[in-house]
């Protein structure tokens, strides 16, 4: 840590220039603790940037990133280029107010991940990758956030509604015989409101309201107090609510669908990423393979020429060789490009930038092995595989969420389709007083006083509601689509699971049989050499060994694919790939790669 410290401190520059582009930041035992407490005085150092502290700086100081990027710290400002070292585009440029502990903590952690990345990825990392950056999972914690959103607003109409308002008015009076043929009257009212409306279609509202009346210019001011309570009763239909109250248990069930649904898309987003990791390791061990196959041609290059020396070969068979050697090192060439490419499909499937992937190790998790006996899937445990699934799917559960919400919406809207009685009661009392001989205001103790009472029934006939028969039609319409794709999708999973089964008990055979291949390969391979050097085979029957290993060797790389992606499949179609018990999707690498026959059974 002191070697870091004094060569960052000798790159410094009277101006504040630091080149940490030599410093040793990809070494994982580098302790930020320790350099942060020995960091020289007038900066602080952050991975690929730097924040002056103290003083503000009175000439513009230029640091470059360890990508080689330069950023400038001008004015207290300090722009990083940590985007471009992280290949995260979502990573601006923010001035030294905005960076705060937490905006600091996920610069260095998410720095740090890229250094442990680098020495290598095995599942865990691949799994918890996915979890903190899939813009799939992010969209979806969104749409949860939506669903919510949505229910808050399909609540609001049962909201308690407080309104105010203060009229003023002036009117003229046509007075029939009369000196002024115009008389003036000043209103001022001020009057409070409030309505709230309960689910099962009871209404109360009750209102306040003063008023101040003045006839003429020099008549007495009349004042007036008026408050109200009205309640709205349903009869028959009308009870239980009506479509708001539909609409608003709809997004109730949304709110679950949608979680579930962010559920399914992690188990997805996991289900891809573990795909992309496996089909990683195979284009590593395929390239290991062709390494290994293009060494043997090499060595047979070097045997071929010993063998011409001593006059116990031809030299024409010297071409054969170098060619076969030229071939392999050509597929060396393309198995490497492979590896790139599913290096980056991997680094894309786990949310990393650019600059992420590149620095992306080789894997550490191997293949899961083969050792599985498929014959404990019998018919009767096939079905319950195929129960299990159809228990535990998240995305079956939320569309059997989103056939209830659409099923509630539906009654809802036929609840105004049909005709609407209401009985609709209204009590209040009202005081008028006079004025007391003042201009400025009115008492209201003196005058008359008295309650007033309303009780009315209200009809209203279906034939001139269009609005409600068309909105109980769409309903009625969403609520069978619904339920056509509950149907359908439960169809597609019991195919799935069986099919995933079948597809795990032939990847098990295959595997096995792979690997007898490459055993009685790597003794023909023996053979041949030996009866090469004692001139008992030819040139062609060594090569043609040789090609044998090759081809016995990528096929076991792709059983081997083929099985840990069954065993993914099986894992995912059951629904089991997401831990019941914690309510998230599981990390442990044995849980990934194995399946016991007995978490079928409920």
């Amino acid at each position: 840590m002191s070697g870091l410290h004094s060569q960052c401190h000798r790159q410094l520059s009277p101006h504040g220039r630091l080149d940490i582009r030599s410093a040793p930041w990809q070494d994982e035992a580098t302790s930020w603790r320790s350099w942060e407490s020995r960091r020289p005085t007038p900066f602080r150092c952050l991975w690929t940037g730097c924040i002056r502290s103290g003083r503000r700086p009175t000439t513009p100081n230029r640091c470059a990133s360890a990508s080689g990027t330069v950023f400038e710290e001008s004015s207290g400002t300090c722009r990083t280029a940590f985007a471009a070292a992280t290949g995260n585009k979502h990573m601006q440029a923010k001035p030294v107010g905005a960076m705060t502990p937490a905006v600091v903590l996920t610069l260095a952690l998410a720095a740090q991940a890229q250094v442990r990345f680098a020495g290598g990825v095995d599942i865990a990392d691949v799994v918890s990758g996915v979890l903190a950056g899939s813009p799939d999972i992010e969209q979806a914690d969104l749409a949860v956030e939506a669903s919510a959103g949505a229910r808050l607003l399909a609540a609001s109409p049962f909201d308690l509604q407080l309104s105010t308002a203060l009229e003023l008015a002036r009117a003229r009076l046509p007075l029939v015989n009369a000196r002024n043929p115009l008389l003036d009257s000043e209103t001022v009212e001020t009057r409070t409101s409030a309505r709230k409306s309960f689910r099962t279609g009871l209404i109360v509202s009750s209102d306040v309201s003063f008023a101040r009346i003045r006839t003429g210019t020099t008549g007495p001011a009349t004042g007036q107090v008026d408050s109200w309570v009205s309640v709205r009763i349903p009869l028959a239909a009308g009870r239980g609510g009506s479509a708001v109250v539909g609409d608003e248990r709809a997004a109730q069930e949304s709110v679950a669908a949608s979680r579930l649904e962010r559920d399914h898309i992690a188990a997805r987003a996991v289900h891809d990423a573990v795909l992309a990791y496996w089909r990683y390791v195979a284009a590593q061990e395929r390239l290991r393979t062709y390494v290994e196959s293009a060494e043997r041609a090499h060595r047979l290059v070097r045997e071929t020429e010993v063998l011409i020396r001593a006059d116990e070969r031809p030299a024409s068979d010297l071409d054969l060789v170098a060619g076969n050697r030229a071939q392999k090192q050509t597929v060396v060439t393309a198995a490497r490009q492979t590896l790139l490419d599913a290096k980056y499909a991997l680094g894309i499937a786990m949310g990393l930038g650019a600059g992420a992937v590149r620095t992306l190790g080789a894997p550490l998790t191997a293949f899961p092995a083969a050792a599985f006996d498929c014959s404990g899937f019998e018919a009767e445990t096939r079905a319950a595989a195929v129960r299990s699934a159809l228990r535990k799917r998240r995305d079956l559960a939320a569309l059997r969420a989103r056939r209830d919400g659409a099923r509630l919406a539906w009654e809802g809207a036929l609840r105004d389709v049909r005709s609407r009685w209401d009985v609709v009661t209204r009590f209040g009392h009202t005081r008028v007083g006079g004025s007391a001989g003042s201009e400025a205001g009115v008492s209201f103790a003196a005058g008359a006083a008295g309650l007033n009472g309303l009780v009315q029934v209200q009809y209203e006939p279906v034939a001139t509601n269009r609005a409600a028969r068309g909105r109980a039609m769409v309903g009625a319409a969403s609520h069978r689509a619904s339920v056509a794709a509950v149907d359908d999708l439960a169809r597609r999973i019991e195919a799935s699971v069986l099919v995933a089964i079948e597809a795990l008990d032939n990847a098990v055979q295959e595997a096995l049989a792979a690997e007898e291949a490459v055993r009685l390969s790597g003794r023909t391979v023996l053979t041949e050499q030996e009866k090469f050097r004692l001139g008992l085979a030819t040139l062609f029957d060594a090569i043609l060994a040789e090609d044998s290993l090759t081809n016995a060797r990528l096929q076991r790389t792709t059983a081997r694919l083929r099985f840990a992606a069954a065993l993914l499949r099986l894992r995912f179609e059951t629904g089991t790939l997401l831990d019941p018990a914690a309510g998230a999707v599981s990390v442990d690498a044995i849980r990934i790669g194995s399946f016991g026959v007995e978490e079928c059974r409920p």
